[in-house]
């Protein structure tokens, strides 16, 4: 014969509180997938502009720790970077922050923004919008904008003139890069126009004469980790060459270990996690309360204690899973409703919500465990 579905009944018998339940938990829920997903938007947003390059490996400072500190190399190192020996290309990115104050063309607010500039006869991002108007960039005074920038910079579409480093730049297309935590939007460019644009980077030099990030090509079957060792036995001590991946694992773990933002996310999830075991503990403690009379009626019976612990384990699982749909549901809304205004790389990604699973499932399990021992402490002569 079946057993009778304990654990579910019990869960089910009043759905007033079961729907307060799975609300509990899909707070929780909510909780920590938005803050795991914040801390992969975080990642994410950060690296994006790395992801786009076409290198094969990346050329930096030896002092540039993250790609956002202005810490420049000599572009000779470039030149000598190609006479290397399965070097395809060695092409410079211009990157600037300081001096990039463009203007709003609806209200002439000065909103800053990232320029990133390269020579259109040899590009280095993947984009294809940007690659079908290099032609076009070569005039001065073009540029191209984000698509994903905030909406603080107005409306911009090509064929706009906006104020850009207080010369005027006519938009001549879009393409779609989306903001981090340090940058609001981003502008493209060529270096001639950088150059125009920002003499200051470099008082009474070339301005092009300071290189952000080199972008390396390797020839066609070779092995960019060979190439990576043969650069770093040419090339001076002032450069280093990372590959690609290399590049964003630096970038991430500076993110996550040096400053106190991936702390946070964490900190934030742990909360989330502390605050769906109360809910799940208090929750399952009303419910053993509510049937004490019934428990020891099944314990007068000669039910054991491992039947007791498996009823109980049960219905945290099945608070832990329906509750887990509507919290990953809504988080996803407030995803998609957060990516839309702010233009960060924030979604619930299939790695988050099996984290968030799993964490889900652990809370309402601790909860259990600790739930249980007012059952296995329970006497039968407490009926009576």
């Amino acid at each position: 014969m079946q057993r009778t579905p304990l654990a579910w009944r019990n869960l089910t018998h009043d759905l007033k509180r079961l729907a307060l339940a799975l609300a509990g938990i899909g707070f929780a829920v909510l909780l920590m997938s938005m803050e795991l997903s914040f801390r992969r938007a975080l990642f994410d947003s950060t690296v994006a502009v790395i992801q786009k390059t076409n290198a094969d490996l990346i050329l930096t400072s030896a002092a540039k720790y993250t790609i956002v500190v202005r810490e420049t190399f000599d572009k000779r190192r470039l030149i000598q970077a190609l006479a290397c020996d399965g070097v395809e290309s060695a092409d410079p990115l211009y990157i600037e922050t300081r001096f990039a104050i463009v203007k709003n063309p609806q209200t002439g607010e000065g909103q800053p923004i990232r320029v990133l500039a390269f020579d259109p006869d040899h590009p280095v991002f993947v984009f294809p919008t940007v690659n079908a108007l290099l032609h076009e960039l070569q005039l001065p005074d073009k540029v191209l904008f984000d698509v994903r920038s905030k909406p603080e910079y107005g409306d911009v579409e090509p064929g706009k003139t906006i104020e850009l480093a207080e010369r005027q730049a006519e938009v001549i297309g879009q393409f779609a890069l989306g903001t981090d935590f340090t940058n609001d939007g981003n502008l493209i460019t060529s270096d001639l126009t950088y150059r125009r644009l920002f003499p200051e980077r470099a008082v009474g030099e070339d301005p092009l004469d300071e290189v952000d990030l080199g972008v390396l090509r390797v020839k066609p079957g070779q092995d960019p980790r060979q190439v990576q060792r043969h650069l770093q036995r040419l090339l001076p001590s002032d450069v280093t060459v990372f590959t690609k991946q290399e590049f964003e694992e630096q970038e991430r773990r500076f993110w996550e270990t040096s400053t106190p933002i991936g702390y946070v996310f964490w900190l934030g999830t742990l909360m989330g996690f502390i605050v769906g075991t109360v809910i799940c503990y208090q929750i399952l403690y009303a419910d053993i309360a509510d049937h004490l009379p019934e428990f020891a009626t099944l314990k007068a019976m000669g039910y054991g204690n491992l039947y007791f612990v498996g009823v109980v384990l049960k219905e945290a699982l099945w608070l832990s899973l329906l509750g887990f749909v509507p919290g990953i549901v809504v988080s996803q809304l407030i995803c998609a409703l957060v990516a839309e205004l702010t233009g960060l790389l924030v979604s619930v990604h299939l790695g988050v919500a099996i984290t968030v699973l799993l964490l889900s499932v652990g809370m309402c399990m601790v909860s259990g465990f600790l739930t249980m021992r007012r059952v296995m402490a329970l006497d039968p002569a407490d009926l009576f």
